[in-house]
């Protein structure tokens, strides 16, 4: 924290100093100077540049005694001034490189439009070269081996480029064992998981120069080196870049909502997983829940809730797997599978102070989700809507729908539920483990 002041001008004594009376509410000059170790001499100067700059003021009495005060705008005022210039620094970059692109000088570079390296430190300088001079997007298609050789040699070049106005997306056929690689990488730029693995790696910048590479042993079979080909201004680089527009749009996911999926294992390796849009489940699932709701009035919810125990029992025992121990995990994992089995984007977001559970759905949703809505259903016509109920009844807990709205314009669905201790008809806090993890059956006690 004292860092972080310190880029708002605050130095080293007076961060301290702050902070101490933040922890305190008011303090004299000696509990300064305990909890913030800066020299009694300096305190009194530090508080009234504290006070200046209206982060402090003192109150009244014999004794100094100060109190922190709460940043104005005058802080706020330095965060949009750096942004401005944060801003103009990236569209000058990015100028720069449309002016170097058009530079007569790069006449003869286009002209050489194709080379092929087996030096692997030639293959990491062109890789890295052609991402930092990128303007506008570089799209990136990797299996694994590929995954590691951009995260050990072109990480930081990546990081820099993702801090510019260029776009980057890297599309790969996860499995668990990628995942500590893409987490470097998933809070800087676009990760989408492809339901193939590619023989070849390969980075497209800009449109125009692509950048084709693999890892091959020697023959001595002792060491290993990276091949690369080069391609610029050529027809191939128009055709990579319509197929990986088209790859994007027509079978590439989102790999944040698939991570829970693959990192619990509920994904076998090399699975080729396409979200289906299911146009049959959703009537059938409709029809259910409005002839449950018929026929068993209020015994309804306690259907719906073993109903869904007991899928989730029969998936666990089939998979040979478990459900992650804590409750936002588990509900994570359920949002993976709906894509995965339905095509439908399930977020849930959870708010722990109010206890509240937000179900946000979207994508190819079917016109019976908005008939459900209409109808008030407490779940979406789906067996994940099923084993959402059967799910938080696992962790302990009851759940009310309080709110219901269908945006049909948008075709997006948001239900919110409200959390209690099952029969207490108290509030609890979202994400404390359950008592019971278990589901309990005529034959065994599955632990999840």
């Amino acid at each position: 924290m004292a860092q972080a002041l310190s880029k708002f001008g605050l130095t080293e004594y007076e961060s301290s100093v702050y902070l101490a009376l933040l922890e305190s509410g008011d303090c004299d000059i000696k509990g300064i100077v305990a909890k913030s170790n800066v020299p009694r001499t300096k305190v009194y100067p530090v508080l009234k540049s504290l006070k200046n700059m209206h982060l402090a003021n003192f109150l009244p009495g014999k004794t100094v005694r100060a109190r922190a005060l709460m940043p104005d705008s005058t802080m706020l005022s330095k965060i949009k001034d750096l942004s401005q210039d944060v801003n103009v620094m990236k569209r000058a970059i990015v100028d720069i490189r449309k002016i170097h692109e058009s530079s007569p000088s790069l006449e003869q570079l286009e002209k050489r439009e194709y080379w092929l390296s087996r030096s692997q430190e030639d293959s990491i300088k062109r890789f890295n070269d052609a991402i930092t001079n990128a303007s506008d997007e570089i799209l990136i298609t990797v299996n694994h081996e590929g995954l590691d050789i951009l995260s050990s040699y072109c990480f930081d070049s990546i990081v820099n480029a993702s801090r510019t106005d260029v776009q980057i997306k890297i599309m790969i056929n996860a499995t668990k064992q990628d995942l500590p690689t893409l987490h470097r990488f998933d809070e800087l730029i676009e990760i989408k998981f492809i339901p193939f693995t590619p023989v070849n790696n390969l980075i497209l910048a800009d449109g125009k120069e692509l950048l084709i590479f693999k890892k091959v042993t020697l023959i001595d079979s002792k060491t290993t080196t990276i091949v690369s080909e080069y391609y610029t201004g050529s027809a191939v680089c128009d055709f990579l870049k319509s197929t990986s527009s088209d790859l994007e749009w027509g079978t590439a996911r989102d790999m944040r909502t698939l991570i829970p999926a693959i990192q619990n294992s509920w994904l076998p390796e090399n699975f080729i997983s396409e979200a289906k849009v299911n146009q049959i489940p959703p009537v059938f699932f409709f029809n259910l829940i409005d002839s449950m709701s018929t026929r068993l009035g209020g015994k309804m919810d306690s259907s719906v809730i073993e109903l869904g125990k007991k899928t989730l029992d029969t998936m666990v025992k089939s998979l040979n797997q478990k459900l992650p121990p804590e409750l936002p995990d588990a509900l994570n994992l359920l949002s993976s599978l709906y894509l995965i089995h339905e095509g439908v984007q399930a977020r849930f977001a959870y708010d722990a102070p109010l206890n509240l559970i937000t179900c946000e759905l979207s994508g190819a949703m079917t016109p019976h989700y908005k008939a459900a809505a209409d109808r008030g259903f407490k779940i979406p016509p789906s067996i994940w809507g099923f084993c959402f109920m059967g799910l938080l009844d696992i962790f302990g807990y009851d759940a009310s729908a309080i709110h219901n709205a269908y945006n049909t314009g948008e075709n997006f669905w948001t239900l919110q539920y409200q959390l209690s201790t099952r029969g207490s008809g108290k509030s609890v806090k979202v994400g404390s483990e359950p008592e019971i993890m278990g589901i309990t059956d005529s034959s065994s006690q599955v632990k999840l």
